[in-house]
């Protein structure tokens, strides 16, 4: 009987990968009507579920499956990457600590893992169940690289190095340990990667994210010599490649930002009352790249402040208010359900789900910056919300995001000139509109007045939060152990200073489309 059931089960996941969902519905719930904790297909229910866009309904057979639990490496991973897509985080760490040895120990399982764990900011325990894993498949690359990974972002620069090298001599392609290499250190003509890197960029002509790596780090390196010219041409490589690999829409977001400043500023959003909010949500806003880090870091240093780093925690509350599923923060389909959402359920249900991670604190940081495009629905849903919108010169931001291979989900926009300029001024734009909307409700942070004057910055800061500033903030950055898993990971442990000139400078002939499109945005708010 339990033969017919994994037969049904593959013949179903034949349909659907077809296209068949119909068909393969029926398949599925004929396994179900029969065993209905049957794990494989619950895991599939939940997937067509998605595939149809009923978002609660998928989450709810996600859930289904791990209430039932497997014993399966395909159940395994099936249902790491459904928790994770519903961000079902305290069910999906439970999961992991509870796997029997025989998959704890696996190769595949241990790489999902360790990633996974990244993704909450959860370097330590990435680097863990990475090492683990290795230790039964020493020769795994991707297990090598994710140990490398994960103690980068705890700032152990020297083990990382070890770990990372080891993968490149096991694997002289593996673009993404080149690629965290070259974060870790500044290059010297004595010692650089240079000519490695041009080597394997001509052996992966036909894989544009290797590629892209590598014209990134080679980037990187170039840039630590001085190279400009070189470097420029190594970054438009990059770009060009991310390009492939990565689809956007600028017509798309054109129509996203327009929406968001037409929902409707009626004050009827009947949000949680303050008394009902166990602890005070800080969430810390705007473009990627403009220091968004480096504030969560000073706050951290305080006892009273939870560092809770790039949460999705709010989207996936406006996904289930609008049952919808989208692969990024937002989307048209969700700004148009607006008008029916339930504020004071999508507030209560943020607090709930990221309550855990604050430890009894009262003030937990929320540090997604393209939150910035969820302000009307996050100061609507909690009222008592704290938004602090960090703020950095729009050259200096958008020369960062354009030499930054971000994940495949994030930052589309930023692999072209034109397309990341008309995106900043959207970004631009829509901030205005919520000062407008909310008064009051929005402080403003400057990166070079937290970079030149922390002091003076972070004590705006603290007044506007309520609570004490108190000096040790300014030197927890350089001697935390706590994980930091953003593009600044390095950059935060470092002493911060403002470069002699503005990092984009060299490459100003290169920016000429990104410098021309954004001469007349504002230079501060």
């Amino acid at each position: 009987m339990a033969s017919n059931a994994e037969s049904a089960l593959l013949k179903a996941r034949h349909l659907m990968l077809a296209g068949n969902t119909i068909a393969a519905r029926t398949v599925n719930d004929s396994i179900l009507a029969q065993y209905p904790h049957h794990a494989g297909a619950l895991i599939q229910r939940s997937r067509l579920e998605s595939l149809d866009d009923n978002y609660r309904l998928a989450r709810d057979y996600a859930r289904a499956a791990y209430d039932v639990g497997i014993s399966e490496k395909w159940q395994c991973i099936a249902l790491l990457r459904r928790l994770r897509t519903f961000n079902l985080i305290p069910e999906l760490r439970e999961f992991i600590l509870g796997l029997p040895p025989e998959l704890a120990f696996d190769a595949d399982v241990g790489k999902l893992v360790a990633r996974l764990f990244e993704s909450i900011n959860e370097s330590r325990s990435a680097f863990e169940f990475a090492s683990l894993a290795a230790e039964h498949n020493p020769t795994s690359t991707d297990l090598l690289a994710g140990i490398g990974l994960a103690l980068l972002n705890l700032g152990e620069f020297d083990a990382a190095e070890a770990r990372l090298r080891e993968c490149l001599r096991l694997d002289p392609g593996y673009a993404a340990a080149w690629w965290q290499l070259s974060r870790l250190r500044k290059w010297r003509v004595d010692s650089n990667h240079v000519d490695e890197l041009r080597r394997e960029m001509n052996r992966v002509t036909d894989q544009p994210r290797s590629t892209a790596l590598l014209a990134y780090a080679l980037h990187r390196e170039l840039d630590d010599l001085g190279d400009y010219a070189a470097a420029a041409k190594a970054l438009e490589q990059a770009c060009a490649s991310m390009r492939k690999a990565v689809k956007y829409s600028a017509d798309a977001d054109d129509r996203l930002f327009a929406a968001l400043k037409s929902l409707p500023s009626d004050g009827e959003a009947h949000g949680v009352n303050a008394e009902d909010m166990p602890f005070t949500p800080v969430f810390i806003v705007g473009m990627h790249r403009s220091g968004t880090t480096l504030l969560e870091h000073f706050l951290a240093g305080h006892p009273d402040v939870c560092s809770g780093g790039e949460l999705y925690d709010f989207s996936s509350q406006l996904r289930s208010a609008a049952d919808h599923h989208c692969d990024y923060e937002l989307d048209l389909e969700i700004v148009e359900a607006a008008g029916g959402f339930d504020y004071r359920s999508i507030g209560a249900g943020y607090l709930d789900s990221v309550n855990w991670r604050r430890g009894g604190r009262p003030f937990l940081t929320d540090k997604l910056p393209s939150n910035f495009l969820n302000l009307g629905f996050i100061l609507r849903a909690l009222p008592n919300a704290k938004i602090l919108h960090m703020y950095r010169e729009p050259m200096e931001t958008c020369f960062s995001n354009l030499r930054e291979p971000f994940s495949e989900n994030t930052c589309r926009y930023s692999y072209d000139q034109d397309e990341l300029a008309r995106y900043y001024r959207h970004y631009f734009a829509l901030m205005q509109h919520w000062r407008q909307r909310f008064p009051g409700r929005i402080h403003d942070v400057t990166y070079t007045a937290l970079v030149t004057d922390p002091a003076a910055e972070m004590k705006r800061v603290t007044t506007y939060l309520g609570f004490e500033f108190m000096p040790a903030m300014l030197t927890s950055s350089e001697s935390s152990a706590r994980s930091v898993t953003t593009a600044s990971s390095v950059q935060v442990r470092q002493k911060v200073a403002l470069p002699s000139q503005p990092k984009w400078q060299p490459y100003r002939d290169y920016l000429t489309p990104l410098q021309w499109r954004l001469s007349d945005v504002g230079q501060r708010y």
